[in-house]
């Protein structure tokens, strides 16, 4: 079945929007050489969409190096959060846990506690952490990310809709159900506002598992969050691009967990177009 983490980052590596998950630079923090920011994250954007993932994993150590090595914290603090989603999204906990460690610890040296950026790298830091079974730990750093965003964002911001997301698998994985379909009903709701089709579809498939997980004998109010995830999939205004491509693979084992072996298929088949 779909993990949810696998699409409830802050952003997906495919989505970048200017500086989200990019700490504010200022200038006192560093005025040396710093990494070339965009040319990495084009790479990455590359590698990830050809899903060589050994080599991003590399690419990123590369860098993370070359920035603790100029110095280049804000540098240093962006890669360890490209990292945070790499190391949840291959399960390697080893080398997981530590970017995720090394990433709040740069938080407090930089001093932008409380700032949106912040509240972005805790977000995929505790969803990483949620990943890797440390659950409780990571309900605290989704609070946390929680009163930034709160602080600086309009409640309709599309960065919400990934911490609603995460809030409610991590509840759900608690056993709280009706916590947990509170926030993926409230993440819906910005995913509405905004637009975004293909991480509403996704919400619609984590409702689909958590009324399997809460009673497996829920069949129709799982099949009618599955048929919307499938509007999504289908709806005209969709854009072709990596992001469609990955969602549509992603969640085409849940359809086929819940006996749709059709749609299974037919979103397997429009990943590989």
């Amino acid at each position: 079945m779909i993990d949810p983490e696998d699409y409830t980052d802050a952003h997906c590596p495919l989505e970048r929007p200017c500086a989200c998950g990019r700490p504010e630079h200022h200038g006192r923090h560093h005025h040396g050489e710093r990494i070339p920011l965009p040319e990495i994250i084009a790479e990455c954007d590359r590698l990830f969409n050809a899903e060589k993932t050994a080599e991003l994993g590399e690419h990123l150590r590369k860098w993370r190096e070359k920035a603790h090595e100029l110095e280049d914290l804000e540098g240093e603090l962006s890669i360890l959060s490209e990292m945070m989603g790499h190391y949840r999204m291959a399960g390697d906990r080893e080398r997981g846990i530590p970017a995720v460690r090394d990433g709040f610890a740069l938080l407090d040296r930089l001093g932008i506690a409380g700032s949106v950026s912040a509240g972005t790298i805790l977000l995929n830091g505790a969803t990483a952490l949620k990943a890797f079974g440390e659950t409780q730990e990571a309900l605290t750093h989704y609070a946390e990310a929680f009163r930034c965003y709160g602080a600086h964002l309009d409640p309709n911001d599309w960065r919400f809709a990934g911490l609603l997301n995460n809030m409610a698998a991590a509840y759900a994985e608690t056993g709280e159900f009706g916590r947990a379909e509170a926030y993926y009903n409230k993440a819906l709701a910005v995913l509405k506002a905004c637009c975004n089709l293909m991480d509403a579809a996704v919400t619609h498939v984590n409702l689909a598992q958590l009324y399997y997980q809460e009673n497996p004998d829920q069949t129709e109010k799982i099949a009618g969050e599955l048929d919307k995830a499938m509007a999504c999939f289908d709806d005209p205004a969709v854009i072709y691009d990596g992001y469609y491509a990955h969602t549509c693979r992603k969640c085409a084992s849940a359809f086929g967990f819940f006996g749709r072996p059709e749609d299974e298929n037919e979103l397997n088949a429009r990943a590989d177009a």
